[in-house]
Order: structure tokens, then C-alpha cells, then sequence
């Protein structure tokens, strides 16, 4: 081939690539112009109220979250119990609200650096903590689909006042996009659980009985001035007010990290803690070792049962600082009891050790040997 003819031939190619490339560019431009503000999913916000349904698949499994014909929304993948419906609340109108920013690729070749790809939930018991991929497809009663999309990573950082910027894109379509909007990735089925059971301050415990199989009967009673301390306590032994005061408070920080049926779980054998309130409450804890592990910790199951007694109510004394305390009411409390007995009735909840060691204390544990004075 003659000099001239190559480099002519080579002028052409560099021609046609630059004319291709800017081809692309204003391919790019234009698609970023048409489509730059506009909504993820424009029709999403007046269906809002439409959606029944949200299908979630994650590296940490696939589930869905179900709205009944009263608005109450639950969780499948957990036997209907109730779900966060303020979680859920928020996830429908982030992506109500969800808008493009930027076009992205639409080679399913480079998904992965986005982390775009379809997920796919790991086997039991294998955990990957980089893998954040969310998909998640919203539909309605019927089953029709309203909206569908792939969260995938996080180019910046929200808050409660700053949408968060996060690689998308829309279910069964390989274009991708850089949007915004408050989204809520929670990777766990039960990140989506409602965690809220109820609430017994330590203020109205006044007694409590623990009752464990291999060991005598413990029993804790309140004074006058606020303390715990253990019934009939052995001489030459001393209490250990902070671990009294943890057990009393042991009904006011109730945050299960998971739950199942109580017909699944065999309570034989299991620790009773009974707390007895002058508000009226008697709540009785069955604890039971899990035989498994969360947040890294040792696992308990704990049943509750909630009973209602208006004949132990007794008003609370005027506080140290002379401030008169809420008046005891006993059809309020009739009305918080009867709820809190319905919400845990027939359920089994997963606590980390930390929590369900407060229900099982021992002599051992709230008491140590006397120092020589």
C-alpha cells in the first residue's frame, strides 16, 4: 500500500471515531437534557396510596412486606407479625420522590462498578458486608406493578435535610442513572420489623420474682426510697445497686432483633421472671437460650404475657425535688395493658444477651462477699 493511500485511510478512521464519539456525547447530552429533574417513577406519587406490596431482594435474603384491608402492614417473611410501617412510609415516598440527576451506563457489563447488578441473596450463614444492592418492586392490590428499581451504590451521603445521591436503576431495564431522593437502604428482613413492644418504667416495678430451674427462687422488692434489694439476703453478702437497678429497669428497653411464632419455640426448661407494678401490670418473661448468635453476642428468646390487676394500683410518692408525679390512672392503664397483652400474644422474641440477662439475674450476680470493714 502506497504511503499516501495508508495515511488517507488513517485520517478517515480517526474521522469516523472522533464523529462516532461525538455522536455519543450528544446522545449523552440530549438523554441528560430530556430527562435531568424529571421523576424516577413519574406516576408513582399520585398512586402512593395504591401500593399494597413491597418485594425486596438483598444479599441478605428476599422478602416481602404485605398492607391489609385496614392499612396495617406486615411481614410476610415473619409469619404476618406487623411491620415498621414508619420504615415503610418512608422507603414509598422516597421513592415517590426519587429524581434523575444524570444518565448513566446501559452496558450490563459495567453494572457492577455501580453496584447495579441483580442481587442475590447469599446462602445461610455467609455474610458479605460490602454488598448493599437493594431491589425492591412496589405493586398494588391486584399485584400490578408500580414501581421497580435497583438501589445500588452511594455517591453521597444524605440527611435529615440533604437527599442522599445514589446509583439507580429501573427493574428489568439495563439504563442507569445517578438520582436523589431519601432513600432508606436496610439490607435485613428484619431491619423492617416493628421493633416497639411496650414500656414498664422502673419508677412502678415493685416486685420481682425469678424463677430458675436449677437454682432457689430470687426475690427483689423495692423500698420506700426507689432501691432494689434482695428479699431474705444472705449474711455476709452485699448488694450491687447498679446490677439491682438494671434488673428493675429490665422491661423499659425492649428492642427485639427478631421474632417468630411461640409455637416454634420450646420454652421447656426456660428461666420466669414475674414483675409486679403498682400500676396495675403484672408481666411474666419466660428466657430461654437461643443456641445462636446476633449482633455478635449470645442469643435469648423471651415470651411475654401481660396481666391486668387495677387492685395493685398505688399512686407514686412526690419525687425528691417535691415535683407531684402523673396521677395512676387505672383505665388508661387497663387500656395500655390490654394492648401491649395483644401486640406480644402468641409471639417469641430474639434478644442479644445484654438484654435478656437483665430478666435472669442470680444471687451471684447482684450480690458480691462483704468487705472487712
Amino acid at each position: 500500500m502506497r504511503r499516501t493511500t495508508w495515511i488517507v485511510l488513517l485520517l478517515l478512521t480517526i474521522a469516523s471515531v472522533v464523529a462516532a464519539a461525538f455522536v455519543l456525547d450528544r446522545k449523552a447530552d440530549r438523554l441528560a437534557a430530556r430527562e435531568y429533574g424529571q421523576a424516577l417513577f413519574p406516576e408513582l406519587a399520585e398512586q402512593i396510596n395504591a401500593v399494597a406490596r413491597l418485594a425486596f431482594v438483598t444479599p441478605k435474603g428476599a422478602w416481602s412486606l404485605s398492607r391489609d384491608a385496614d392499612g396495617h402492614w406486615h411481614h410476610d417473611a415473619r409469619n404476618g407479625y406487623p411491620a415498621d410501617a414508619d420504615e415503610v412510609k418512608r422507603l414509598v415516598v422516597a421513592l415517590s420522590r426519587a429524581t434523575i440527576i444524570a444518565p448513566k451506563t446501559s452496558d450490563p457489563e459495567l453494572f457492577d462498578r455501580l453496584g447495579l447488578e441483580e442481587p442475590q441473596p447469599l446462602p445461610e450463614g455467609e455474610v458479605d458486608s460490602s454488598a448493599r444492592t437493594i431491589k425492591v418492586v412496589a405493586s398494588d392490590a391486584g399485584g400490578s406493578q408500580l414501581a421497580g428499581v435497583i438501589l445500588g451504590k452511594t455517591k453521597q451521603l444524605g440527611d435529615a435535610t440533604e437527599p442522599a445521591k445514589v446509583y439507580v436503576r429501573r427493574a428489568d431495564e439495563n439504563e442507569t442513572w445517578l438520582a436523589e431522593s431519601f432513600f432508606n437502604l436496610k439490607p435485613a428482613p428484619t431491619d423492617w420489623l416493628d421493633r416497639e413492644l411496650f414500656k414498664v418504667t422502673k419508677d412502678v416495678v415493685t416486685d420481682i420474682r425469678v424463677a430458675r430451674p436449677d437454682m432457689p427462687v430470687l426475690e427483689l422488692n423495692r423500698s420506700e426510697y426507689g432501691y432494689f434489694h434482695v428479699t431474705d439476703l444472705p449474711e455476709g453478702l452485699q448488694e450491687q445497686e447498679i446490677r439491682l437497678t438494671a434488673t428493675g429497669r429490665a422491661l423499659e428497653f425492649l428492642k427485639p432483633r427478631d421474632v417468630a411464632p411461640e409455637a416454634e419455640v420450646d420454652f421447656t426448661g426456660a428461666t420466669r421472671a414475674t414483675f409486679t407494678t403498682q400500676s396495675g401490670w403484672i408481666v411474666t418473661v419466660d428466657i430461654l437460650d437461643a443456641g445462636r448468635k446476633v449482633d455478635n453476642t449470645d442469643a435469648f428468646w423471651l415470651r411475654f404475657d401481660v396481666q391486668f390487676d387495677a387492685s395493685l394500683i398505688e399512686q407514686l410518692p412526690v419525687g425528691i425535688d417535691g415535683k407531684e408525679p402523673d396521677p395512676i390512672v387505672a383505665e388508661d392503664e387497663e387500656v395500655r395493658a390490654r394492648a401491649a397483652a395483644a401486640k406480644v400474644d402468641g409471639w417469641a422474641y430474639l434478644f442479644p444477651s445484654f438484654t435478656a440477662e437483665n430478666f435472669t439475674p442470680t444471687l451471684e450476680t447482684l450480690t458480691k462477699p462483704k468487705e472487712d470493714s
